[in-house]
């Protein structure tokens, strides 16, 4: 596939050549509930193992991994929340199967010489 458009085609509407401001709102809200757990867990963390703590730690990063992992750029779908969106209202989009073309004319076509032959004779 191949697109033609000139370089700084989206430079002026997004923000640091890369981000829309829901990229960011997505990111920065993993980050913020991230920071918040790891924050809660470094308060609470003292009575327990050092396995149990650093699996708390990473379950806790979770939240920001995730939303990081949406705003990575992947080509000419921006990112991978705008082609999860795309997957998803192609999946939720009916499907409509017109059965047309060359056998649709070739159909009408021999209906219309048949009547023409049979209003002949």
């Amino acid at each position: 596939m191949n697109f033609t458009a000139p370089k700084n085609f989206k430079r002026g509407r997004l923000i640091a050549n890369k981000y829309t401001v829901t990229d960011l709102l997505i990111a920065g809200a993993g980050v913020g509930a991230a920071l918040f757990l790891e924050i809660l867990f470094l308060t609470t963390a003292v009575s327990e193992s050092v396995a149990a703590n650093l699996i708390k730690a990473v379950i806790f990063m979770l939240p920001a991994m995730i939303g990081l992992l949406f705003v990575i750029p992947l080509g000419i779908y921006h990112n991978v929340f705008t082609l999860l969106l795309l997957l998803l209202g192609k999946l939720k989009k009916p499907k409509y199967y017109i059965w047309k073309g060359i056998e649709s004319n070739v159909y009408q076509r021999q209906k219309k010489e048949s009547s023409e032959k049979g209003a002949q004779v």
